[in-house]
């Protein structure tokens, strides 16, 4: 929508968002469409920033997510140990500067460069993971997927066994073939429709 953006609205649950439930600001985030309610100021510092950086970029996802949170601890990117985390092969990033709730633009900013020109997942040092995309369903499903392989992460660490890690051709050939925009936003479907049967049809409504 041109230089402004689509929120989902402070206070709701995420497992509970409807399109009606949607804030539409500008790029000062002021409201001027959608639900006219509060928006998150730490969310709009960092997506306003990540938006103004990238015009590739049409949508990005951020959350506190368990496995997120806890594998952000590291401050380091996952390893590249199957063939899922192939997916963020040259295009995870890591960033270390945590400097507490993102309440002023610089911040959001300094998120933003290193995020770079090619990256498209970022691990937040004590803090979550952001994903981005050309669509909703890309940026979602490599939230999704980031997410899962933090947990696989995790529980592949806890063994405390050497690990085998998959070497750079055969890895960058999978990203290739599993990660171009197109197959993952076909990915998501199947995790979309599933959430929309567990709502009972009411995602489906774009109420």
């Amino acid at each position: 929508m041109g230089n402004s953006l689509t929120f989902s609205s402070l206070g709701k649950h995420f497992g509970m968002l409807k399109a009606s439930d949607m804030v539409h600001v500008n790029e000062e985030g002021q409201v001027i469409g959608g639900n006219k309610v509060a928006v998150n100021t730490a969310g709009f510092m960092i997506h306003s920033a990540i938006h103004k950086a990238r015009p590739d970029i049409n949508a990005a996802c951020h959350a506190h997510s368990p496995a997120g949170k806890a594998w952000s601890t590291f401050g380091k990117p996952v390893d590249i140990i199957n063939q899922d985390s192939c997916t963020f092969f040259g295009i995870q990033r890591v960033y270390k500067s945590f400097g507490g709730v993102v309440l002023e633009a610089e911040e959001g900013e300094r998120l933003a460069e290193a995020l770079g020109k090619e990256g498209r997942v970022a691990i937040l040092q004590n803090h979550g993971l952001l994903t981005a995309g050309g669509t909703v369903d890309e940026a979602a499903y490599l939230f999704t997927s980031l997410e899962r392989t933090c947990e696989v992460q995790l529980l592949v660490d806890a063994a405390n066994h050497p690990k085998n890690i998959i070497g750079d051709k055969e890895a960058e050939y999978t990203a290739r073939v599993n990660a171009d925009p197109e197959t993952l936003y076909f990915e998501f479907q199947g995790d979309l429709e599933y959430e929309i049967w567990k709502s009972g049809g009411e995602l489906s409504k774009g109420e």
